[in-house]
């Protein structure tokens, strides 16, 4: 298939459902057309976690792309696993590059950490407790290149388009989550094992994988924490996009856009593209054991940052516990 061919599949398949770009992608080699992408991770430890991530990734994403991982002290094996693959990928379209700190630091911190070591104007910020099915990130590249200063996230668990449709995929992942930790005692099996078990039992066969996320519109205001997507122009636009002192990043994030499209009518509030989804493993980073952040780091409030006004009036619709 030449590259004209190639090129008329894409646009004709450029809104197609995530089941489509799927076979799609098996008719031709679609990573030359795609941009690339910079993911930006921050770990610490949870080597089963940060084997699964990796694996997914770079099974399942068909643009070209590397992986900044910004490791906050991991003493697990995490360090190795990380630092064999970026010696082994440095000319890849699936690269790794791997940046260390000798102390455990914020998330804000770590993100502006990775922002500077990437060379992508596309940035992913990803949680390393995640899962994405193949393809995932098609949707999300296309609607940058439409309009690069939108933020987005992939739908998921905390993102759906209503709240019962979240709780109720909440409520089966810790239904799921609890069997596994039975099945992997019961036979003696290890972390990862369990991780991988739990995804399949949550939605099937993960190699067909078919999102949970009606397709009612194609997207809706929101942000997903674990997963946002955005051109190097938004920070630009917004002044930066992490600030050291919020640790509650996304909402902070949210809010920071929501407030700037209220004085500049053309620019738009963060959507989550209900065409993609991660899945996000949730209570697993939680349960993690850190390291303390280096001494007179402080934090502030979002309703000392925004006042709670504005936050009722602006936020997108579910209200997370600081």
């Amino acid at each position: 298939m030449n590259a004209k061919s190639k090129a008329f599949l894409i646009r004709k398949h450029q809104f197609a459902p995530q089941a489509q770009l799927t076979k799609l992608s098996s008719w031709c080699d679609i990573r030359p057309m795609l941009r690339p992408i910079s993911i930006i991770t921050a770990i610490h430890n949870g080597l089963p976690m940060n084997r699964l991530y990796w694996k997914a990734l770079s099974k399942n994403t068909s643009a070209p792309f590397e992986l900044v991982i910004v490791d906050n002290h991991s003493t697990d094996g995490s360090e190795t696993f990380f630092r064999e693959l970026a010696q082994g990928t440095g000319r890849d379209t699936q690269k790794v590059v791997y940046v260390r700190s000798e102390h455990n630091q914020s998330y804000p911190a770590s993100q502006l950490q990775g922002m500077a070591a990437a060379s992508h104007d596309i940035l992913a910020f990803f949680n390393n407790d995640i899962w994405m099915p193949r393809d995932w990130e098609i949707p999300l590249i296309r609607e940058l290149e439409k309009n690069p200063l939108v933020i987005l996230s992939p739908s998921g668990q905390d993102a759906q388009p209503t709240q019962a449709l979240s709780d109720r995929l909440k409520r089966r992942w810790i239904v799921v989550r609890r069997l596994s930790k039975a099945w992997a005692w019961l036979l003696r099996k290890s972390e990862e094992e369990r991780l991988w078990k739990s995804l399949e039992w949550m939605y099937g066969d993960l190699e067909n994988f078919h999102s949970p996320t009606p397709q009612i519109q194609p997207s809706m205001n929101g942000i997903k924490g674990d997963s946002v997507v955005l051109h190097r122009s938004v920070v630009k636009e917004l002044g930066g996009v992490w600030d050291l002192q919020m640790q509650a990043a996304d909402w902070h994030l949210y809010l920071k856009a929501a407030t700037h499209a209220e004085k500049n009518p053309g620019f738009p509030l963060p959507q989550v593209l209900l065409d993609t989804y991660t899945h996000h493993f949730g209570r697993y980073s939680i349960a993690q054991k850190y390291e303390p952040l280096p001494p007179g780091t402080v934090f502030r409030t979002i309703d000392d940052v925004w006042g709670r006004e504005t936050v009722q009036r602006l936020w997108w619709g579910y209200h997370p516990k600081q």
